[in-house]
């Protein structure tokens, strides 16, 4: 809500400065209540012969929510007070977030026994020129300008994301996108998007953008592969212009099998979701059903199938994401048939007084009898049932990286992902890691983190899948990362008879600045490579010692910082990096261990089980028994490790 004005109040009315303020005051309260949908407000406030803009007191009321008004300035307004009467004006309003076309009217009041009352509201003239919308392509004379997008070594027709601005650095968008792109959350979702402060529209290859006569630069990018452009051009007064871009590659993962996907996007109807798949190079996305309260979201687009809004290189799914506010979430990938509820619990994923009934575990058990793949989202937050269903084998993957920097150690809500993943993958889950943005603002963009999944065979949604499931993945915001470890891959599990050493090779390449090159066994940096010569490929090989049954991993990271997160970059922001998932060393058939980590992990285990003995509400006795019984058996497995049992 926006309220802007000054407010002076009293409570006698003996001077006229007090009838100012309390004019004033009636102003600020119709302006809150107008904004704010309050219709009981708005009843105080107006008086029985009311008359607003052509409508009686009581459809102007009951109307209020039919044109959202999402602004209110005042500060422009003259108060002129006579005689019990008071005009109040210009208002400037502006109804609804999308058209922001504002209005200017005026109130007339009524002093009714100690009480001001509104009884008319009428047109207030102009609006001051400073509030009206600038640099409109509707303002102004327009050259019809087209654009043509391929790729510079095929020839292919390609989308992009681009952004146009002339030489005083105004944005002027293709036609049919919007000058100014709302920013709230599940607010016009789609098609365009701010990074970094700029505007970008998605755009199929061939499109037009209305420009007056001048010079410009455009900014052209498509997803993690190809090389961003900027270029400059010039429109004439004579006529329409055509402009031919070529844009190039710097790598070409999918001829080596890899394919990329987004497993977490919200809000995205599924022809926008495909838009936005192709502008950024995105193979897979998944566009996620979810409910909170009484919220439900892309249920209607659900078919237990690729969306027919796919081509053979981009592919919509609509899957769905499981939500409790303390127990966590998960999404439900290549889901048939959606599983209820969606969301449960208090505050914000259920209703108020709503039961913490089913267990996460009990869902996840639902998923997979329905051919689901279940992957913990966000990773770890919120993360009440983390270990319990890890342990228990209910998770099949985990966004280990989305919100701000993965490698932060502790955050404000617990440990950071990558501490927490490395902890599980410790103690012996094996799971591997994903990427993923969460989508669910404009200022987000789709596969701005994303995951890489080695496909066997044939690009399809059930084979990238597969790939996810095997743990054949790796996560990056950029880099472009792979690791061997003697002639094994991603996902590979080595089975050694005794202790030894095994060589590895980790490779990266980069278009983005990358600082250094490391190899992680148990969490632990065993090697690690500088790039003190600023060049756009690393490589490092050596050997790894395996005293225990142990995992494998490669990680690439830069200090540099992407905004492509928006409200969700995070305090230390989203860095250029690349993670692997691990290759497994089974060493005599034995599991992997940590006493350390599993203490830690037992004792997360005791809250959440303290937590379903006190604080969690169940419709019976017997189900909040069963429940504490499931995490009492994931804690019993972590004691015994801890125990070295």
């Amino acid at each position: 809500m926006a309220i802007i004005g000054t407010l002076v109040s009293t409570t006698v009315l003996a001077h006229p400065n007090h009838e100012l303020s309390h004019v004033r005051l009636t102003t600020a309260q119709w302006a809150a209540a107008i904004q704010s949908e309050n219709e009981d407000s708005m009843n105080e406030l107006l008086a029985p012969d009311f008359m607003g803009m052509g409508d009686d007191r009581q459809n102007y009321i009951a109307t209020m929510g039919k044109f959202p008004i999402t602004k209110v300035v005042w500060r422009y307004s003259e108060y002129k007070i006579k005689d019990g009467m008071a005009e109040v004006g210009p208002i400037v309003i502006y109804p609804t977030r999308q058209i922001k076309n504002p209005v200017a009217v005026k109130l007339k009041m009524r002093l009714i026994g100690e009480d001001w009352k509104i009884f008319a509201i009428e047109p207030g003239g102009e609006v001051p020129a400073e509030l009206l919308p600038k640099n409109h392509p509707l303002q102004s004379v327009l050259k019809e300008t087209s654009f043509s997008l391929r790729d510079k070594d095929t020839g292919e027709a390609v989308a992009a994301r681009v952004h146009i601005e002339d030489a005083n650095g105004v944005y002027w968008p293709p036609q049919f996108h919007m000058n100014v792109i709302p920013r709230g959350w599940r607010e016009d979702i789609g098609g365009d998007v701010i990074i970094g402060g700029k505007t970008f529209a998605y755009v199929q290859s061939d499109f037009v953008a209305g420009l007056p006569a001048g010079r410009y630069t455009m900014e052209v990018a498509r997803g993690l592969e190809y090389n961003p452009m900027k270029l400059s051009f010039e429109v004439g007064e004579s006529g329409p212009a055509k402009l031919a871009v070529d844009l190039s590659r710097w790598t070409d993962m999918k001829k080596q099998g890899w394919y990329s996907g987004d497993s977490h996007v919200h809000f995205l109807d599924p022809q926008t979701a495909l838009l936005e798949a192709q502008g950024e190079d995105l193979n897979v996305i998944n566009v996620l059903a979810s409910s909170g309260g009484d919220l439900i979201t892309s249920v209607n687009h659900f078919t237990g199938a690729p969306s027919v809004h796919s081509t053979g290189q981009n592919i919509v799914y609509i899957a769905e994401e499981t939500r409790h506010d303390y127990l966590g979430h998960t999404t439900l990938l290549d889901i048939k048939k959606l599983i209820y509820p969606m969301g449960w619990g208090e505050p914000t994923t259920g209703v108020p007084g709503g039961y913490d009934s089913p267990a996460m575990a009990d869902q996840a058990d639902k998923a997979h009898a329905n051919g689901a793949l279940v992957v913990w989202a966000h990773f770890p937050d919120p993360g009440g049932e983390i270990p319990i269903d890890f342990t228990l084998g209910k998770i099949d993957g985990a966004e280990v990286a989305v919100f701000g920097n993965p490698f932060v150690t502790t955050r404000a809500t617990g440990p950071g992902p990558m501490v927490t993943w490395y902890r599980l993958l410790n103690t012996g889950s094996k799971v591997p890691g994903l990427g993923a943005t969460d989508k669910m603002w404009n200022t987000q963009k789709v596969g701005g983190v994303r995951t890489y999944a080695k496909v066997d065979g044939p690009f399809s949604y059930a084979s990238w899948i597969k790939a996810v499931r095997d743990g054949r993945t790796f996560v990056t915001s950029g880099p472009m990362i792979s690791l061997d470890v003697d002639g094994h891959a991603i996902g590979d599990t080595v089975a050694l008879a005794k202790r030894g050493q095994l060589p590895f090779t980790a490779k990266v390449h980069f278009n983005q600045p990358v600082e250094r090159l490391e190899i992680i066994v148990n969490g632990k940096v065993v090697a690690s490579r500088l790039n003190s010569e600023g060049k756009t490929a690393m490589e490092i090989t050596g050997k790894a010692d395996f005293q225990a049954s142990s995992w494998i991993a490669a990680r690439a990271i830069s200090d540099t910082r992407l905004p492509i997160q928006g409200e969700y970059n995070g305090p230390d922001g989203v860095p250029v990096f690349a993670h692997t998932s691990p290759i497994y060393v089974d060493i005599a058939g034995k599991p992997r261990t940590s006493r350390e980590d599993a203490a830690h992990l037992r004792d997360w285990c005791g809250r959440t089980v303290e937590w379903a003995r006190t604080k969690a509400k169940y419709p019976s006795a017997a189900e909040r028994e069963r429940i504490v019984g499931l995490y009492a058996q994931a804690c019993a497995n972590y004691a015994a490790q801890a125990e070295g049992k």
